[in-house]
Parts: C-alpha cells; sequence; structure tokens
C-alpha cells in the first residue's frame, strides 16, 4: 500500500496482501477479489465519509497502485485500476467518486468474465477428436476450453505439467479427471519429450504485450520444444490480458520465497525462484480471443493499442521512486 497519511483502512491493507501473496490463482479469481476490494473501499468511507473530493481521489488512486503492484505481471488488473482511477477523476463529489471507481472496475470483470468465457469456446473447437494436448500451469480459460471441447463430444487426451513450485498443474489435471477425460501428469523438464506423443500446445496468460506473451516460468521451454517439433502453440488469452505499454519493465517482484523449491536448502545455495516469464509472441500459432484465433500479427497491434491510464502509471512510477 501507498505510505501516504490517507491510506485506507487494516481491513483494505489485508485484502490487497491477500491478493498479493496469491501464488498460484489465474487473474480470474484474482480479478474478482480485486473487485471485492473496491466494494470494501466504497461502503467503508460511505461510513467513515471522506473530507472531500480530493482526498476521495487519492484514496482510490492509492487502492489502484496497491492492487496494481500486488500481482505486477497480470495485466488484468492493472487495466482494472486504470479503467477505476479514470471513473474516479468524472465526479464532482467524493462519495460519487468512489462509487464510480467501484462501478467501473465490476464491470471491467464483468466485461472480462464474458470475453474469457468466449475465448474458451473458441479455442474448444480448435480440439479434433483423438488429439493430444499439452498444456502447462493452470489457466482457468484453458481449463474452461477442455471442459468444453468435452462437452461438444470430442474424444482427446490431456498432458499437464506439475508447474513447479506450487505445482498447480495438479489441480488441473484433478478437474480434469473428475470430468472423465483423459490426463497425464509430467515434471515440468518432461515436456519436451511429450511433445512425441502430443498434437497441440495451449496455455493460457497473465499478460500480452506487443512483444511477449508473459506466463508461468516453463512456458518459453515448452514452447521452443513446440516450435521444434512444428506443432501448433496457441495462447488462450482474452484482451482484458493485452497491454500496449508495460509499465513494469524493470521488475518488481523477481522471485517467490526459495523454501517453495527447496526447504531448509542447505547454507551457500543460492535458490532462485521465478514465477513468470516472457515468450516471443513468434513462437505461437495464434491467440485465442473472445474475437477467435487472431494471427500474431493482428494480436500484436490490438496489444499496443490497450494504454493504462496515465495517472496511474505516474503514480506507480512515483511510488517505486519513493520505495527505491
Amino acid at each position: 500500500m501507498s505510505r501516504r497519511n490517507n491510506r485506507p483502512t487494516t481491513t483494505l491493507d489485508e485484502a490487497i496482501n491477500q491478493i498479493a501473496s496469491d501464488n498460484s490463482s489465474g487473474a480470474a479469481e484474482i480479478l474478482r477479489r480485486a473487485g471485492a476490494v473496491f466494494t470494501l473501499l466504497n461502503r467503508r468511507s460511505a461510513e467513515e465519509a471522506p473530507a472531500d473530493l480530493a482526498n476521495a481521489q487519492r484514496l482510490v488512486t492509492d487502492i489502484c497502485v496497491a492492487l496494481t503492484l500486488a500481482q505486477p505481471d497480470m495485466s488484468p488488473l492493472l487495466r482494472l485500476a486504470s479503467a477505476a482511477l479514470s471513473a474516479a477523476r468524472i465526479p464532482t463529489i467524493a462519495s460519487h467518486a468512489l462509487q464510480a471507481a467501484q462501478d467501473s472496475a465490476l464491470n471491467f470483470i464483468e466485461n472480462a468474465e464474458r470475453a474469457a468465457r468466449d475465448a474458451a469456446l473458441h479455442a474448444a473447437a480448435l480440439i479434433g477428436d483423438g488429439a493430444t494436448v499439452l498444456t502447462h500451469s493452470r489457466s482457468s480459460t484453458v481449463l474452461a476450453a477442455l471442459l468444453e471441447a468435452k462437452r461438444l463430444g470430442r474424444a482427446f487426451s490431456v498432458v499437464a505439467t506439475e508447474s513447479r513450485p506450487m505445482l498447480e498443474g495438479r489441480t488441473l489435471a484433478e478437474a480434469i479427471a473428475r470430468e472423465d477425460i483423459s490426463v497425464a501428469l509430467i515434471a515440468d523438464a518432461a515436456a519436451s519429450l511429450a511433445m512425441e506423443r502430443v498434437d497441440l500446445v495451449r496455455v493460457g496468460a497473465d499478460k500480452m504485450t506487443p512483444v511477449n506473451l508473459v506466463n508461468k516460468i516453463g512456458t518459453r521451454m515448452i514452447a521452443l520444444a513446440a516450435e521444434e517439433r512444428g506443432l501448433p502453440a496457441y495462447a488462450i488469452c482474452d484482451t482484458s490480458k493485452f497491454i500496449g505499454d508495460d509499465c513494469f519493465s524493470r521488475p518488481i517482484r523477481e522471485s517467490g520465497t526459495a523454501s517453495e523449491v527447496w526447504p531448509d536448502a542447505p547454507k551457500g545455495v543460492a535458490v532462485v525462484n521465478r514465477y513468470f516469464e516472457p515468450t516471443p509472441l513468434a513462437l505461437f500459432t495464434a491467440v485465442v480471443t473472445e474475437d477467435g484465433a487472431l494471427p500474431v500479427e493482428e494480436a500484436t497491434r490490438r496489444a499496443a493499442q490497450a494504454s493504462p491510464d496515465q495517472t496511474l502509471v505516474e503514480a506507480i512510477a512515483a511510488f517505486r521512486d519513493e520505495i527505491k
């Protein structure tokens, strides 16, 4: 959170800290919890009444900065915060500014969820009978696409990576198995070897810039292995995750805790635990969005047009300068 004197209540801090410490949920889950933060801010401020419009707008700015920094690799959170902050600048009454921020945030979430559902439907259509699909990490949109393909009567199988260190691939595999879809769980390092029996690769995304797709560590290795064997690799990524100006080009959160990789590592061993990595868009066959499977060139063009709120970008830069 911001260190300004007008920072919101401890309850809000706790809600944002929980988002920041979540190392396994996807963007959809994180967005819903971010929306709840704006609802909480609006309700608490209605009870405590901000002194004036400027104070209310500063509260919204602080919340937007804190949420964005909580999960800097998830561009939908930046897009949501941008929308909320832009909306809060329009009203001339403090309470209306807070309500506008909440309404804008919830509307963004509703649109993003609809877009993710549509992207999953388009992705399901790309799974043919008898296909073997390899996926990495746990994307709720990829999971929805697999379940929709099953509902359509397609017979296919899945190869899922464990996705270390949080092992969210196991959760994905369990969900798939419950629906009577044949699934094999493999170690991340076995993904290249598994390409021998795979027909296509599909992964989710937390962020897409005009150059890279940002997803769980290991995605680049998998995309390179698919390219080597000439296999189609699809990124399932609705446009709420597109961002043209990546204001986090300088790393904020380099790694997770070492204990997630090796509890009680011996002295002298430096454990590096990276969650996300960029993968060049050129390695993908297409980017499947709510508008269907877009050629990489078209996805790049659309990402370049998705600009964050400049006031938010400046506030983030100012905060980062403060904590250097």
